[in-house]
């Protein structure tokens, strides 16, 4: 099982659209009240606000993931190709083991609350893979890689959470028996493997040596009666506590055998040890407790075979003393195999979208002097300072970067091209920041006709719509892929009216999608999720003063959208050719801009020898809520302008605030840290 936590950085918004409820379940249970679809003790304290993701694997065919509330009410209903273990990462995305027709594989779909069948997803499938009966699966964030319990051959498999296709693992651990489910504990990096003899193996710092050596120590369990552990499934962690909560389904063959432990002081248990707490006995409803998930200190567990499948929940449970007691929460539904929670928040930005300046973070730079050259393909990092050269931070292997950004799992997304099809893409790179270079068995391409890739530009992410935004300036269009796009997938394609577009902003609140034409004018999509840009922009806001348009040549590139201020912040490139002829605007009240507009400041080289801004082509910008940065790429700088917004100096002919030279910068994006 994976239990998700969420730091301030992997925060990912409540629902804000609910999917059709296609069925509901009625019961009833002496001395329960009913609900429509579950049944509760009565009196038992409310649920914190979640989303749970329900997984089924019943004989009869049944493989859907349904889609909760915290109370169990029926959100959503689909299938993924997948019918095993499932965990929902930080960018909303739902991955999921299966052994489906004896092929194992592993499956990622994007939009986990409200996508349908057959949406977009990617999986790894195959030989190389070497999967057995992959069955619980677990994150480990820091490194980009997905723990699979490889049932059937004794191992614990570490597979790339970014790849596709038919990929050999990033690394095989060795186990002494057959593996059900997983847990994973990024702080202490710790992983604790549930076993069917039985046991719990446990790696200490796992992600740091991937288990080479294989488990530091095991142990087994006795409950209060003696009685010894058979055949351990579901398991969780609760660092605060060092507390495990381990389901045994006993003999397979039996729906009524099943236990629920609570084991203290898991870090260092070993051998045989006792339960502290154990859940056993007919009115438990425990048979075969297949999968669970602690949320604070309350426990979901998919019973798979007791009066033909259930959800059952005890809440408190490291307060409980265990024995023969009813769930306080119950829900009958089939055969579920696997379940994840995911607490709901507030909504919030892209990653990059910073809009604190004091939140850490460093600037993350691509460099691009020409096709082929030396820096070409390589990413840099940067204080925000600007106290330093920057340094390299990871080297993609491609012959010409151009734009990236990343998403709130850690994956960046890198745009490159050399003007064909052929040669043309978006890289998605796991965990970049571990990392120093591209893995085929970690990564994966979005190339090919399909794509209609031939000179992508800036990339964008909506990270709720779970999409990717291209500004394909060869083709003059936007092309938008799913985020779970791979290999040669075909997009949805926007109008830009046959302007060539350089850059996009989309901003979540208003449903606006903003693009940077080379025409020297924003387009502007409203209600994008709704209709997606059919039919062209509903606005095309032209920058000017006094009323009159700049002359040529105008040449828009980088776009940010502030919207607590309602205003765009846009790059003028000029003429490419130049070194002295760009320039930065705001465009005040954006939501409503159409047509002609006036800018509220314009910061440029007067034309009269006396230039200050060191502005020739400001190819990309990032703005962090007050301090805009600024990749100048025919000047080779990183140039930072404080105060952007409020600073009333800041026009006209006037110099950055910094600066720090740059191989020829072609964008620039903020890294949380």
């Amino acid at each position: 099982m994976e239990r998700m936590r969420m730091s301030e950085k992997e925060k990912w918004p409540k629902r804000t659209l609910l999917a059709l409820a296609v069925s509901g379940m009625t019961l009833g249970i002496s001395g329960c009240w009913l609900d429509g679809s579950n049944v509760r003790n009565a009196g038992a304290p409310d649920y914190a606000a979640a989303t749970v993701y329900l997984a089924s694997n019943s004989s009869g065919g049944d493989t859907s993931v349904r889609v909760r509330d915290e109370d169990l009410g029926l959100l959503n209903t689909y299938t993924t190709g997948a019918n095993e273990g499932v965990l929902v990462n930080a960018a909303g995305q739902l991955v999921q083991a299966g052994d489906l027709m004896s092929t194992g594989r592993l499956v990622t779909a994007c939009n986990a609350e409200n996508r349908m069948t057959g949406d977009a997803s990617y999986e790894i499938t195959g030989t190389n893979t070497t999967f057995g009966s992959p069955k619980g699966i677990a994150r480990i964030a820091s490194e980009g890689l997905i723990a699979v319990a490889n049932n059937g051959a004794s191992t614990v498999l570490l597979m790339g959470a970014s790849a596709a296709g038919d990929v050999a693992p990033v690394a095989t651990v060795a186990l002494t028996a057959n593996a059900w489910d997983l847990v994973y504990d990024e702080a202490s990096d710790r992983l604790f493997v549930a076993q069917v003899d039985g046991t719990v193996a446990v790696f200490d710092s796992f992600a740091q040596d991937q288990g080479v050596g294989g488990a530091d120590r095991t142990f087994s369990i006795v409950d209060g009666d003696g009685e010894a552990s058979v055949n351990l499934h579901g398991i969780d962690y609760d660092a605060d506590s060092d507390r495990l909560v381990i389901g045994d389904v006993g003999l397979a063959g039996s729906d009524d055998d099943g236990k629920l432990y609570v084991v203290d002081d898991a870090s260092t248990a070993n051998g045989e040890v006792t339960a502290t707490v154990t859940f056993k006995g007919n009115q438990t409803r425990l048979g075969n407790p297949v999968d669970l998930q602690l949320t604070g200190t309350d426990v979901r567990i998919a019973e798979k075979a007791n009066g033909g499948g259930a959800i059952l929940v005890y809440q408190d449970i490291f307060s409980r003393s265990g024995g023969n007691v009813a769930a306080d929460l119950v829900l009958d539904t089939p055969a579920p195999e696997s379940l994840a929670v995911v607490l709901s928040v507030d909504p919030a930005p892209g990653v990059t979208d910073i809009l604190d300046p004091s939140t850490a973070y460093q600037l993350l730079t691509t460099s691009n002097p020409a096709p082929g050259s030396a820096t070409s393909g390589q990413l840099f990092g940067n204080e925000s300072t600007l106290a330093g050269a920057p340094a390299l931070a990871f080297d993609s292997g491609l012959d010409s970067v151009e734009n990236v950004t990343l998403d709130r799992d850690g994956n960046a997304y890198i745009t490159f091209d050399d003007g064909t099809t052929s040669n043309s893409g978006i890289a998605v790179i796991g965990a970049i920041d571990a990392r120093d270079n591209f893995d085929g068995s970690r990564d994966r391409i979005i190339t090919g006709a399909n794509t209609r890739l031939m000179s992508p530009k800036g990339i964008e992410l909506a990270d709720d719509l779970g999409l990717l935004i291209v500004a394909e300036q060869g083709g003059a269009e936007v092309l938008v892929f799913s985020a779970c796009a791979s290999g040669n997938a075909a997009p949805t394609v926007v109008s830009t009216g046959g302007v060539a577009p350089w850059d996009s902003d989309y901003d979540p609140a208003s449903d606006t999608l903003y693009v940077a034409l080379t025409d020297g004018t924003v387009a502007a999509y409203d209600d994008f999720s709704t209709d997606m840009g059919d039919g062209g922009p509903d606005r095309i806001i032209t920058p000017a003063m006094s009323g009159t348009p700049f002359a040529a040549p105008t040449n828009l590139h980088g776009i940010r959208y502030v919207a607590s201020d309602d205003v765009l912040i846009v790059s003028d490139v000029g003429s490419g050719a130049a070194n002295n002829d760009g320039a930065l605007m705001t465009i005040p009240a954006a939501s409503a801009a159409d047509g002609v507009t006036n800018v509220g400041k314009r910061v440029a080289n007067p034309g009269d020898g006396s230039d200050l801004t060191g502005l020739g082509n400001p190819v990309d910008i990032a703005f962090d809520g007050a301090d805009l940065y600024v990749a100048e790429k025919i000047n080779g700088q990183i140039q930072v302008w404080r105060d952007f917004l409020t600073d009333a100096s800041l026009t006209g002919n006037v110099a950055p605030s910094d600066s720090v030279a740059a191989t020829a910068p072609e964008s620039i994006v903020l890294q949380p840290e």
